[in-house]
């Protein structure tokens, strides 16, 4: 009889995660920006010194107009910053991808950890060179911010880059 209750006890709570996970899925499908930062976060540059600076600086400006705030950008952070194998709360942390990371089609990927709908911390990968691309950094930036894809040819959250363009609007 207790294992019964055991059993339905753990049946109820895989069920439950599993629902969950679902309505979240479903509700980040369908909102185009499900989640927001609490403070302005601060972005490090540890992709390398490589990474251009003039283009992240008009990334950033491309989102302050649109009303996001930055804490500020380092481009030289500290090593305790860029060796961190974790995500940093209060962060935006930009690296270089391994080279077999991605597949032939990803230029970059956004890595969101959330509590809730607020976002604590962020990891924007770059395939090597692919951060210099025009609207790449504001792009993923957008996502960093909580927006997600549009299929809206020109829009900046198109998730094609050849698709890609310099508008954005909330659809």
């Amino acid at each position: 009889m207790r294992w019964r209750i055991g059993c339905l006890l753990s049946l109820s709570l895989v069920v439950g995660f599993c629902v969950g996970l679902c309505i979240k899925f479903i509700y980040e499908s369908k909102t185009f920006k499900p989640y927001y930062w609490d403070r302005p976060p601060i972005i490090a540059n540890c992709y390398g010194d490589d990474f251009s600076e003039l283009q992240m600086t008009r990334a950033i400006h491309f989102w302050t107009m649109r009303g996001h705030h930055i804490g500020f950008y380092e481009h030289n952070p500290p090593d305790s910053i860029c060796k961190s194998r974790d995500m940093i709360h209060g962060f935006i942390v930009l690296r270089k991808a391994g080279r077999f990371e991605f597949d032939g089609h990803t230029l970059a990927n956004t890595r969101r950890r959330t509590s809730g709908l607020i976002i604590k911390s962020v990891e924007i990968r770059y395939r090597p060179g692919s951060h210099n691309l025009d609207l790449i950094n504001e792009h993923e930036l957008g996502h960093a911010f909580g927006y997600a894809h549009v299929e809206i040819e020109g829009h900046v959250m198109h998730p094609i880059f050849d698709r890609m363009g310099p508008k954005f609007w909330i659809p």
